[in-house]
């Protein structure tokens, strides 16, 4: 064979093997990739609680600080940095409910006390504490605490007729515990506090000297339907609400 003609074929096959090998080498120009950002939601900055603070407790500084919360989540009852002084106010101020840890601080839980005395700042507005002495056998043998909501029955001296005096009554202290968020489940307590409207509470100490009390746990969950009641019920009990039979 010409060695012209071998010499030609080889050259040609170098060039296609080095053209092969470029061509698998060479990336193909990349196209512009468009990166999208999620569109940042809005925030406010909100007055939270570190820590489960108890009702009657006071608040100290550490126990408040500000975090983002979605602007659509904020509600009007809410304290937010608008008015920053606000956190540093509230230190000395007494809870009136449990104010759980990541909990929203809230004006309706919370009360600035000055120099008054815990049980005055639990106190609703307007509302009065009563106390009156217990036994297990009057007080639903001793379960009852602090923030339970309660009836009180009042047994007449005389012809022990027995009445509803009031319903729903909460529950302020028993003794000296007046935390909700106790861990204790049973205090055997001989005096219970009670909150009242002045007009219920003056009803309350007359009825006091006329006759026995009893308290009577509720349940915290309503009922889905009416009751039944027993077929013992006496047909002498009365139900006064809010000083109304």
């Amino acid at each position: 064979m010409n060695v012209r003609l071998l010499a030609g074929l080889g050259i040609a096959l170098l060039a296609g093997a080095g053209a092969f090998f470029l061509m698998m080498t060479m990336t193909p120009e990349e196209s512009p990739v468009r990166i999208v950002e999620p569109a940042r939601e809005e925030t406010v900055r909100v007055l939270i609680s570190t820590r489960d603070i108890g009702r009657g407790e006071r608040l100290l500084l550490e126990d408040t600080q500000w975090v983002a919360w979605p602007k659509n989540a904020v509600q009007p009852t809410f304290i937010t940095d608008q008015m920053p002084e606000r956190r540093e106010g509230l230190t000395g101020a007494v809870a009136r409910s449990l104010i759980v840890t990541g909990e929203p601080v809230v004006d309706a839980k919370v009360v600035v006390a000055g120099n008054s005395g815990l049980m005055a700042a639990i106190l609703a507005p307007g509302m009065r504490a009563v106390t009156m002495r217990v036994s297990p056998e009057t007080a639903s043998g001793g379960f009852i605490l602090p923030g339970d909501r309660v009836d009180i029955f009042h047994t007449s001296q005389g012809s022990h007729r027995t009445r509803v005096l009031y319903d729903e009554v909460r529950v302020l202290a028993v003794d000296t515990i007046y935390s909700e968020n106790t861990e204790i489940p049973h205090i055997a307590g001989t005096n219970v506090t009670l909150e009242m409207t002045p007009d219920d509470a003056s009803t309350f100490v007359s009825a006091k000297s006329s006759g026995s009390m009893s308290l009577v746990l509720r349940s915290i969950f309503t009922p889905e339907g009416d009751l039944t009641a027993s077929k013992r019920r006496s047909t002498d009990v009365d139900v006064i609400r809010y000083g109304r039979s």
